[in-house]
């Protein structure tokens, strides 16, 4: 019953924050559709001003990489989010690159409904935990994906990478974001001991450690899904730590070329991965 009561505590509260927001869009004092706040708060923001700035944090690293590599941004190209959540970084693209068409998918069908309400200039699917896409083979000009492989277990990370290469066309560009060394000092209550997890992670290359919650919550079967923090998501799941050297020994096993890797440019924390299929 305690758990009923804070899932209409969540949906409550997601109308109060409708309510006020459509006020504020009237107003001109936001310019972007506001997600429910449960859906926010399922995507690490806890408020619409983090959400929008960590947003732009977020975007504008990806978007200045992949100019930097001569992708045509300006121009009809095909990109696909991964792992969308409610637009955090989507909206961004599509506000100041328009020309682009824009595909997207997540694993969390609520997310996909705000989505496809409120973006309906680009193309949105839900995806299973596991691969494959619903997405052609070589269709996409461009993929990015934001924290979702901070997040998959390790075990997890191959598949997925040999799937975004099979939907880049050939000469195209891949840019993932992961947690590295520098995200450690964020993980203290993930990691309690950073000192020694610091030295274990050089050695190994790579951390991770399932959500203590996640079991629980996959328990609870009387969930409203907008604010059921585990909708779509059938595996393991948690933080994962990798260092770039891991990152540039075992992820060319997808067909990818590695093409860079700059720590701590995302949201001040993640490392920015730029992988590239081969012409």
């Amino acid at each position: 019953m305690k758990e009923i009561v804070k899932e209409i505590a969540k949906v409550s509260l997601n109308s109060v924050q409708g309510s006020w927001a459509s006020v504020a869009s009237t107003l001109g004092i936001i310019d972007f559709v506001p997600p429910p706040n449960s859906s926010l708060r399922k995507t690490s923001s806890k408020t619409l001003k983090h959400y929008y700035i960590s947003g732009i944090r977020c975007y504008l690293p990806v978007a200045t990489m992949a100019l930097h590599h001569r992708v045509r941004l300006n121009e009809e190209i095909s990109i696909l989010d991964f792992g969308c959540g409610v637009g955090r970084q989507l909206m961004h693209f599509m506000k100041y690159y328009p020309n682009a068409k824009y595909f997207a998918c997540d694993v969390d069908h609520t997310h996909i409904d705000f989505m496809s309400k409120n973006y309906p200039d680009a193309t949105f699917r839900v995806n299973n935990f596991s691969p494959p896409l619903p997405f052609e083979t070589s269709a996409m000009d461009m993929v990015y994906s934001v924290t979702t492989f901070s997040n998959l277990c390790p075990e997890d990370h191959m598949p997925w990478l040999k799937e975004m290469y099979r939907v880049t066309k050939p000469g195209g560009f891949c840019f993932l974001t992961t947690e590295g060394l520098g995200a450690l000092r964020f993980m203290e209550s993930e990691f309690k001991d950073l000192a020694d997890v610091e030295r274990q992670l050089r050695e190994a290359g790579f951390l991770y450690r399932e959500y203590p919650w996640l079991a629980g919550e996959r328990r609870r079967r009387t969930r409203i899904a907008i604010a059921n923090r585990v909708v779509g998501i059938d595996g393991s799941y948690g933080n994962t730590v990798l260092t770039p050297d891991h990152i540039r020994k075992t992820w060319p096993a997808s067909g990818f070329e590695v093409v860079d890797i700059i720590e701590g440019i995302i949201d001040h924390r993640q490392d920015l991965v730029t992988l590239r299929k081969p012409a």
